[in-house]
């Protein structure tokens, strides 16, 4: 009853005439079947994997119960449960929904799908690591060199002894770049790594935890590119894209792809200037004024390997699933189930971290879940993954034997939404048994 009456609430306020222009909503359609779209022929019945009926049923009213804030031009929801797929939903609009020069919403809206694209930024960081884990596994690099051993460079201002284990977890010392820099220096690779390489570290120990949003990526996309001797893109799709059949998933996009994707929407009330200020150091952009560059084909060009993977919501969970399973897909074994435990083994309890300032806790490249409450909700310690701007989760959890993908095309930074969206999350993780490990181990 409560939450029917707060959708009522968040339909009315994101239609509002005196409200949108301020919290910078879009108006949600009254009939959500006509911008909803399922893909049956890949759901199962939620029976065959162990699930009481009505369990998809009340894990989508949570997605349409967030879709209703009208902070969310699209959400994408991708759930397996013992390897199945028990949810694969889109619902709203991929692009046309605003008129740019307007401000206002768009007469032609293209309805999203469960095979649009989407940018799935810091979530690129899980599948990066994991890249760097396969190189690791093939003895052509070892996660305790001194990330100076293979980028001399780096070794600058006291940063010689600070290892790649280290940038995995986000003690690496080097979390933001200067301020004044533009935000299109986020798409260049050689100035991030300059600057990366010129900057002092907030601890030459590597004991201070400070996420790396931006700038993890380049230091590890540089070691792949200089100890491989080959691009990143191709070092990703020979060892994971093609054999794991991704249609998308991939450091940026072509042009083609580009023109599928679902474009993003920078929503919420705009945020004040010295929050503007702080979050420029670490992202890079201005959410007031540099917003438009999200939709630009300029960040999509080139490989940004902390925050411009695209691809579908399926396809990031059919990765976790990978994960969940030991590292292989079908019958083939992309990276060895001991790399999977390197990659998603706990290096340092729940913490308050120096650039977002909440708990978080970390693996080497993975956000962790928590025993009371983490990412992925309630008890979820076992659970693995990586969010995204900034209500994007991919994630796998041993425990309740799923694998998830959630990508939304909404940027509420400074919104009501969060209470709905972490109801989504726990939605999906409260109503999973937890009988995975104990299900694996017969």
């Amino acid at each position: 009853m409560l939450a029917t009456v707060a959708t009522f609430a968040n339909r009315q306020i994101a239609a509002s005439s005196l409200l949108r222009p301020l919290l910078r909503t879009l108006p949600v359609p009254h009939d959500l079947a006509r911008v909803t779209d399922i893909d049956r022929n890949a759901e199962v019945e939620e029976n065959a994997v162990g699930l009481p009926k009505g369990t998809v049923d009340a894990i989508w009213q949570a997605a349409e119960n967030l879709y209703c804030t009208g902070f969310y031009p699209a959400i994408m929801l991708c759930l397996r449960r013992r390897g199945k797929i028990v949810m694969n939903r889109a619902i709203g609009y991929a692009s046309g929904y605003l008129d740019e020069s307007t401000g206002k919403p768009g007469k032609t809206p293209v309805n999203v799908t469960t095979n649009t694209p989407a940018c799935i930024y810091s979530a690129s960081k899980a599948i990066t690591a994991m890249a760097i884990h396969k190189l690791a596994e093939q003895r052509k690099i070892d996660l305790l060199d001194p990330v100076a051993h293979y980028i001399p460079e780096f070794a600058a201002r006291g940063k010689e002894r600070l290892n790649i284990y280290q940038i995995l977890s986000h003690r690496g010392g080097v979390p933001g770049i200067p301020v004044d820099e533009p935000a299109e220096t986020v798409a260049d690779h050689a100035r991030m790594l300059e600057l990366i390489c010129a900057a002092e570290p907030l601890c030459s120990h590597g004991r201070a935890q400070a996420y790396h949003a931006l700038t993890g990526g380049p230091i590890l996309q540089e070691i792949i590119e200089r100890v491989t001797g080959q691009p990143l893109r191709n070092y990703w799709r020979e060892h994971f894209k093609q054999p794991m059949g991704f249609r998308f998933l991939d450091y940026g996009a072509t042009p083609e792809d580009f023109a599928l994707m679902a474009r993003d929407y920078i929503c919420g009330a705009k945020l004040p200037g010295a929050i503007n200020r702080y979050l420029k150091e670490f992202l890079a952009i201005d959410a007031g004024k540099d917003a438009h560059l999200l939709n630009r084909y300029q960040f999509f060009v080139d490989p940004i390997a902390a925050g411009n993977m695209v691809g579908t919501a399926e396809e990031l969970s059919r990765f976790f699933q990978m994960l969940l399973d030991n590292g292989r897909y079908e019958d083939k074994q992309i990276v060895a189930p001991l790399t999977v435990q390197h990659a998603t083994l706990e290096n340092s309890p729940h913490r308050i971290d120096g650039v977002l300032k909440i708990p978080l806790r970390f693996s080497a490249g993975m956000m962790m879940g928590g025993e009371r409450f983490g990412l992925y909700g309630r008890r979820t310690e076992r659970a693995f993954g990586h969010l995204g701007l900034v209500n994007i989760l991919g994630w796998a959890d041993p425990e309740r034997d799923i694998s998830v993908g959630l990508l939304t095309t909404g940027k509420p930074l400074l919104a009501h939404n969060l209470p709905f969206f972490a109801l989504l999350v726990e939605a999906i993780s409260g109503k999973m048994p937890r009988d995975g490990v104990q299900r694996r181990s017969r």
